[in-house]
Parts: C-alpha cells; structure tokens; sequence
C-alpha cells in the first residue's frame, strides 16, 4: 500500500495556503454641506388644512413652506409662550432644516428644556395663532 492512498482510495493532498487579499482601507464619504436635518412634528387636521391653504397662498407644497416658515420664525427674536402642549394624536408633517437652521434648533431646545420636534412645534403653533387670530388653549385646542 501506497502512502498517498488513503482507505478511500483518494491521494492526500496538501492544501494549499490562501492568498492573503488587503484591500485599500475604505475612504470616509464626506457629508453634503447643503444636508438637510428631518424633524416630523404631528399637528392637527385643523392646522394642516390651514397651512396648507398657507402654503398654497405662496406656490408652496407644505413641506417647503414650513421649512421657509421655521427659518423666517428663527430669523426673528420671538418669545415662544409655554402654553402650547404637543399634541400626539395628529398627523405628521415634515419640516427639513439645513445645518445652521437645525443648529439654531437644538440650541433652543437646550435653553428651553425640549425636543425639537417641542420646539418646531410651539413656533408653528405661534405661526397659526398670529395668523389666525384665534387664541390657543394650552392643551393645544381651540376654545
């Protein structure tokens, strides 16, 4: 009997070591500088209809304008009250902010202890009432 043979009938062979691959270690992708920052913020049907109807008062789907309601709202010094609760029991909508807008946010949230959806929140609710002229209850309703 051969010492290449095996019970089998089969040839041992020696395995052969692998090829050690190294690739090019990946390159970081750079972030956008125009990225934009998606906050969702519920509100009601009531206030939907009225943005919208807002929106479509400047040529706007309603994403778009409150993006350009929020920075305006930002650009302003305005002292948003206390009394606005966020509700979640609405529909969502969308507000996408760029990084310094976002930046402007989340400083606003720290001094005022809240989300930023909280704080999208009160400025669009603020927004409403000054539009509308009807005064907020603090639970979010109308009287």
């Amino acid at each position: 009997m051969d010492n290449s043979d095996t019970l089998f009938g089969r040839k041992d062979t020696v395995a052969r070591p692998r090829k050690i691959t190294t690739s090019a270690p990946k390159k970081v992708r750079k972030q956008r500088i125009d990225k934009k920052h998606d906050i969702k913020i519920q509100l009601s049907a009531a206030d939907k209809v009225l943005l919208k109807q807002e929106a479509r008062k400047h040529n706007l789907k309603l994403t778009p304008f409150l993006e350009m309601l929020v920075k305006q709202e930002l650009s302003k010094s305005h002292q948003y009250d206390n009394s606005f609760f966020y509700d979640r029991s609405g529909s969502f909508v969308h507000v996408k902010l760029a990084g310094v807008f976002f930046e402007m946010i989340q400083s606003m949230s720290d001094e005022m202890d809240l989300t930023y959806r909280e704080v999208v929140h009160r400025i669009i609710k603020t927004y409403i009432q000054r539009i509308s002229g009807i005064k907020i209850n603090s639970w979010g309703g109308r009287p």
